[in-house]
């Protein structure tokens, strides 16, 4: 499913402006999230990294600090590591 923001939304969402959560070892976080940064080498829990189209991030997945995933994420989980997902700002 499409999301569309006016233009002030989307210079929020570039930005942050709708804020973030912390996810740590053996954290599990939902929402709607537009972003992911990983602050450490992380590993990716069981359940995954769940997006809306499908793309799912497979559990055991190794992601190295330093990189930031974009897509549309609803459920994140890491086994090990630490990461910051950015919430995604409808508008």
């Amino acid at each position: 499913m499409a999301k569309f923001f006016r233009d002030s939304a989307a210079n929020q969402q570039a930005f942050g402006a709708a804020g973030f959560k912390v996810i740590g070892t053996g954290t599990t976080v939902s929402g709607d999230f537009v972003a992911i940064s990983f602050l450490a080498d992380s590993t990716v829990g069981s359940g995954g990294i769940v997006t809306t189209t499908e793309d799912d991030i497979a559990s055991s997945t190794a992601i190295p600090a330093g990189m930031t995933i974009y897509g549309d994420f609803t459920s994140i989980k890491l086994s090990a590591g630490l990461a910051i997902a950015y919430i995604r700002a409808l508008g």
